[in-house]
């Protein structure tokens, strides 16, 4: 499925004139959507379905109060569950409620608008005087159909964009555009539009221009522009401060590039893929110099982990290096190691002989390895937030075996960097999570937002199950816990299971890919489901194919500008999803699994497996590919994205690629020329950081510093 987003940006901005009325057939249709086979679980309410038939059967009947008391009371009473809106597309129950009361007619609207409107009324009020922005909420969620429904999402789409909130601020306003029946049929279907605001709609549509420009989509905000132009070219209003015509008013603003502030490119890699939105690009590309310092990390082997690996090195590059101002630290599940990134040295000293190791501060006997066999490939990450470092430490074990012997536990720590130089502040253990005597296992590091930290949770017993909790930054103390899926395959009982998923972070809302055949996003406020999608997922999968970590990798969702790209592991599709509603908007299926999502430029996604592709952002359409058909020469880590370049590692090399046309710039030498290998790559400063199985490489930037050799030919010329 393909939805050309231009077109429908073109539809909104072409036609406000009228709005679409859900038919009886269209609710029949979504009322009983059809099936593939899923491989998961959802908590659908069973009684919602019945509830929904006799909402058809009043519309039927022209009984338009008898189906908005159902709608009110459904929504009051199970507005958190899920509702299968269409195939393979969950809503929480609330939004979906919202959905068929947009559509419904003038009539039946009234109805619903006399019973809540003294409600949202009072809450409007109060958002007015207290300067507040819950109750705003309390409309959206509970009353959005109300007569104050618009009101609220203008204001709120007023607060996202001056906190910056770019895609929030979108999400909101966007609403506001009455639909089209055209595009209805482009995808928009299950998108809720306020159907009759009586808001100038040409102030909406300029501010969704700025949020274009704003997030750094030039081209996507001059279409814009001219679509605008075309259809309001005398309207007025009041934009950023200045009251005029809104189209001499954007022309301004988007010519002189000097009033605002573009998005900055990030500095550090501050968590796994650089940023919790997992969409990092450095700001400039390097150049790559000998090498200026290693580090061996100690029992990097991981015995009894690893089980026949694919190739001659017995672990795979598992180590994903974090970068705070001049440190870099490293996980690798039983200790956290911080060095000088400039001169390698130990963090806050400068003596080689002092310890590297930051936690456990004390380091006392040896890994717990496992009695029962292992499948998966172990991963280490880390997420620094507000001069903290977090970090999932312990067993990479995520479902432990039935009759495993040792405790395979997982724990998160939280490290003072800035003040404490690595002090522990707190640390929670999996073993505390402990429910009907069955554990839960950590995942993945956190994400972090505010006051609040957000990890998955897996259990393999009594069924497989994936959570998201909410714990709090300063105590460490769970605030919420919310059940995602279970999965209807069951993991074998007598083996310990690796898995490391990872949640993405974006304008509040939280997205998982489970790699079980659901993908799901999640507020943040109290943990409720907002979306669910699911897919097809493999029935067969080996052992060995869940080992080799040249078959699986470590892929978070991607956001970028309201989308959310997924390359389930469990799956050899790649998916683009709006990230608001959960519509699929395509979907490309490969031969081979992907096994990193790199980034998105401004309009080609990068993604890599054996070889390196540059996807169309808006088509899914594979626009070039790099890479060779020899295994050795397949990708072998987790590239980056610097300036207009791509970093692509292999065994052996590391291939510097264009981003928009996939053209080979260069060809870094690394087992030839230094005697290294490739590995999971990182910037820090001007030099380049190897995370390879065993330790950490780091490269000097070539145009500041001389090879040994170059020093003694340059000290000869000079004589």
């Amino acid at each position: 499925m393909q939805v050309p987003r231009r077109f429908i940006i073109l539809v909104l901005l072409a036609t406000f004139c009228c709005t679409a009325k859900i038919s009886l057939a269209q609710l029949e249709q979504r009322g009983t959507p059809g099936k593939f086979r899923e491989s998961v679980s959802l908590d659908v309410n069973n009684a919602v379905l019945k509830k929904m038939g006799s909402v058809r059967d009043y519309l039927s009947e022209k009984q338009w109060e008898d189906a908005v008391d159902i709608l009110v009371q459904v929504s009051e009473e199970d507005g958190d569950s899920l509702y299968p809106e269409s195939t393979g597309r969950y809503l929480r129950v609330s939004e979906y409620c919202q959905n068929l009361l947009a559509g419904f007619s003038e009539a039946a609207i009234t109805i619903y608008r006399e019973k809540v409107d003294p409600r949202a009324k009072r809450w409007y009020e109060q958002a007015l005087a207290e300067s507040s922005e819950q109750p705003l909420l309390n409309i959206v969620e509970q009353a959005l159909m109300s007569s104050y429904g618009d009101d609220a999402l203008y204001r709120l789409g007023e607060i996202s964009f001056e906190q910056g909130a770019l895609s929030q601020a979108r999400f909101y306003w966007r609403k506001l555009i009455p639909a089209a029946g055209a595009a209805q049929q482009s995808g928009e279907v299950g998108v809720f539009h306020y159907p009759d605001t009586d808001l100038p709609i040409p102030e909406i549509l300029a501010r969704l221009i700025l949020v274009s420009y704003f997030e750094g989509d030039l081209k996507r905000a001059q279409f814009e522009l001219s679509v605008f132009r075309e259809r309001y070219p005398q309207a007025s209003g009041f934009l950023a401060g200045k009251q005029g015509n809104l189209v001499t008013l954007l022309s301004s603003i988007l010519t002189d590039r000097g009033l605002v502030s573009l998005p900055e490119t990030g500095l550090e890699m501050e968590t796994f893929a650089g940023h919790q939105t997992r969409n990092y690009r450095a700001e400039k590309k390097i150049e790559v110099g000998a090498v200026e310092w290693a580090f061996p990390i100690p029992g990097a082997g991981f015995p009894g982990y690893v089980r026949k690996p694919a190739f001659a090195n017995p672990v795979p590059p598992g180590f994903f290096p974090v970068v705070h101002r001049e440190h870099v630290f490293i996980n690798n599940g039983e200790r956290i190691y911080a060095l000088n990134w400039k001169n390698g040295l130990p963090a806050w000293s400068n003596e080689k002989e002092d310890s590297p190791v930051i936690y456990p501060s004390r380091i006392e006997g040896a890994p717990r390895v496992p009695f029962r066999p292992v499948v998966g490939v172990p991963r280490f990450t880390m997420t620094i937030a507000e001069g903290r470092l977090y970090a999932r430490m312990g067993s990479p074990v995520t479902s432990v075996a039935k009759d495993e012997r040792l405790g395979l536990f997982s724990e998160l720590v939280c490290l003072d960097l800035d003040q404490g130089q690595g002090k522990l502040l707190w640390k929670i253990s999996s073993s505390q999570l402990r429910e009907q005597n069955f554990v839960w296992s950590f995942e993945g590091a956190p994400v972090i937002s505010g006051s609040r930290l957000f990890v998955v949770l897996h259990r393999g017993f009594p069924e497989v199950q994936t959570n998201v909790a909410c714990f709090s930054t300063e105590t460490g103390e769970l605030i919420w816990n919310q059940k995602v899926c279970l999965a209807l395959r069951n993991i074998e009982e007598g083996v310990n299971y690796i898995s490391h998923l990872l949640l993405t972070l974006a304008e509040g809302q939280l997205y998982l890919s489970t790699d079980m055949g659901a993908v799901a996003a999640l507020d943040t406020r109290e943990g409720k489901i907002n979306w669910i999608v699911t897919y097809p997922s493999r029935e067969e999968v080996t052992r060995k194919e869940l080992s080799d970590h040249m078959k699986t990798g470590l892929v978070p969702c991607l956001y970028d500008r309201g989308i959310l790209f997924v390359a389930p592991q469990d799956s050899t599709q790649l998916m683009a999803i709006d990230a608001d509603s959960g519509l699929l908007l395509w979907q490309t299926e490969f031969p081979v699994q992907v096994r990193n999502l790199l980034g998105v430029n401004s309009s080609t996604l990068i993604v890599s497996g054996n070889q390196l592709l540059g996807i169309d952002r808006e088509t899914g359409s594979v626009r070039w590919k790099v890479g060779y058909h020899d295994p050795e020469g397949f990708g072998y880590g987790r590239g980056i994205l610097a300036g207009e370049d791509v970093y692509w590692p292999l065994r052996e090399e590391i291939l510097v690629v264009d981003g928009e046309q996939g053209i080979l710039k260069q060809k870094i030498a690394l087992r030839d020329l230094h005697g290294e290998t490739g590995g999971n790559l990182v910037i820090v400063g001007q030099q380049l950081l190897i995370a390879q199985p065993q330790k950490i490489t780091v490269f000097g930037n070539y145009g500041k510093m001389q090879s040994d050799e170059e020093k003694k030919i340059s000290a000869l010329l000079t004589k």
